[in-house]
């Protein structure tokens, strides 16, 4: 590679001697490093949020019987009384609770306690996405008056929709109808 900067460093002495090159060097290794960790992170946060929507489908039929609960009628009620700050409160108080479980089992995991990450990630996911979407669905038309999680929410319905429309979502959707199938014969086995 030929570079075309040069620059007197005479008075710096020999310790400060280059052509430039180094410095050219350097920004192309700090832009590839800078891809790589935005990838990185991308698929982190892809792989977060799959959790959580393959836990919702799980979770789904144990939040239909919640439902029928007499104290979670009450509750509903209740939350349809609050202002809209209060319903907001009242949403992310239990988010941020719960919400760093996940990465808690995740340095189990990484500090070989397996049994206790699994636990971890699945009874809290279990435990957030019944108690958080319930929450969501009762607060959520007091939310919908403030504009900014009105944007928010129709962006992430809108990014659903996309993803719901792909080729491997109708792939996964019929494997994952597969294997429920398959899990059902086997119960029925004798």
């Amino acid at each position: 590679m030929q570079c075309s900067v040069t620059t007197d460093y005479s008075a710096l002495g020999d310790a400060h001697r280059h052509d430039g090159c180094e410095a050219i060097v350097t920004d192309r290794i700090r832009k590839v490093l800078r891809y790589a960790a935005r990838a990185i992170i991308l698929t982190v946060a892809v792989l977060y949020f799959l959790i959580d929507l393959i836990f919702l489908s799980v979770v789904r039929p144990l939040r239909r019987r919640l439902m029928a609960l007499m104290w979670v009628r009450r509750l509903s009620e209740w939350v349809g009384t609050l202002n809209r700050y209060a319903a907001l409160l009242l949403l992310l108080v239990p988010w941020l609770i719960l919400e760093p479980i996940k990465p808690i089992g995740f340095i189990l995991f990484a500090h070989k306690h397996h049994l206790a990450a699994t636990l971890a990630i699945v009874g809290g996911e279990v435990v957030k996405l019944t108690f958080f979407e319930q929450l969501f669905d009762m607060t959520k038309p007091k939310l919908m008056s403030f504009r900014w999680f009105a944007w928010c929410h129709n962006r992430w319905t809108a990014a659903i929709d996309y993803l719901r429309l792909q080729p491997l979502w109708h792939r996964m959707r019929d494997w994952y109808r597969k294997v429920r199938t398959w899990v059902r014969r086997l119960r029925l086995a004798p």
